[in-house]
């Protein structure tokens, strides 16, 4: 067989083991989650309104840091992204017959979400060269139900999210926005997921930095941060009791973040830039290997924002050659 022959054309094979699993956890979280264990309060939440409503002493200090981090009011956590989209649709009171402009090139949650709340969602094109949706189609797809924009911030790169903020003041929309796959980059300056009504991060297992599951929810308006509390723990036992005039969509949910799960993203978060640096350095090396093929278009950075990269056809070697690239021995 020629060596230059494609595997899939009958030639040698260049990789023949599976790749290792990254392990992003150490002693830190070894010790945090162990402290939890050792204080035998694995969860502070408590379904009614009062001390334990918003979580125990991991769920609020992590909280804390994660809007200092954010430069945002409030950081509400949720034990999976998909509840935290799930919440913040039902926060701007989306119901049945209401349109939500989603992009199509996005995990399905993005639109179920809006499902969930009877609204519909409308799918509205995609950049070619970004991905993420593109804002000339939103204003083709607005309607006289179009009660809300969502945008998804993919491969690392922000959504032109101050031209869809034009778009929705406007037509006075709600924005929403999903920066699951970009923690940390910025758009003008401003880190992204903290430029709308509420935006949002995941803290799944495959993410930048991770939890195992959770997701962390964002706003710096007073009432949909209380709406996204009620929402998360059981709102219909402490609406009466929060003040909250609009109790639109305040029903029961579950979606609250275990102490264990808030005590390793609190070691997590302080991890964020070197996680971001290591795949930054991957891209590198990848694109400078791979960006002389025909017809291979190597796109490092844009003038919107700075590529924090997390998913692309390189998703899963690239978290395998974070190993590689500790022991700087990594040769394309």
């Amino acid at each position: 067989m020629e060596n230059n022959k494609l595997a899939l054309l009958g030639g040698h094979k260049a990789v023949t083991e599976d790749f290792p699993i990254y392990n992003a956890m150490g002693e830190e979280e070894v010790e945090a989650v162990a402290a939890v264990i050792r204080s035998g309060e694995l969860s502070g939440f408590l379904a009614g309104w009062g001390d334990k409503f918003e979580g125990g002493k991991n769920v609020k200090l992590f909280e804390e840091e994660w809007a200092n981090y954010f430069g945002v009011k409030h950081a509400i956590t949720v034990n999976s992204w998909t509840s935290g989209l799930v919440a913040m649709v039902g926060a701007i009171g989306i119901g049945p017959g209401d349109e939500v402009i989603v992009p199509p090139w996005t995990m399905c949650a993005t639109a179920t979400a809006v499902l969930m709340w009877g609204g519909i969602p409308v799918f509205a094109d995609i950049e070619p060269d970004l991905f993420c949706i593109d804002p000339q189609s939103v204003r083709k797809n607005i309607t006289s139900k179009t009660k809300a924009i969502l945008a998804v911030d993919i491969f690392g790169q922000s959504s032109d999210i101050n031209e869809l903020r034009k778009i929705a003041n406007a037509h006075g929309l709600f924005l929403l926005s999903d920066t699951a796959q970009a923690p940390g980059a910025k758009i003008q300056g401003e880190l992204t997921g903290t430029l709308s009504d509420i935006g949002g991060f995941s803290l799944n297992y495959h993410k930048h930095i991770h939890t195992g599951e959770g997701g962390v929810l964002v706003t710096n308006d007073d009432t949909l941060a209380l709406k996204l509390k009620l929402i998360r723990n059981h709102g219909e036992a402490s609406v009466a009791s929060s003040g909250l005039e609009d109790i639109t969509n305040i029903v029961g949910g579950n979606y609250r973040l275990g102490e264990m799960e808030a005590a390793i993203g609190r070691i997590q978060l302080k991890k964020l830039q070197s996680e971001l640096q290591l795949r930054e350095n991957i891209v590198d090396i990848l694109f400078d290997g791979l960006s002389s093929l025909p017809g291979f278009i190597c796109r490092r950075y844009v003038t919107i924002a700075r590529t924090c990269f997390i998913r692309s056809l390189f998703y899963w070697i690239s978290k395998s050659l974070v190993l590689i690239d500790k022991k700087s021995s990594m040769h394309l």
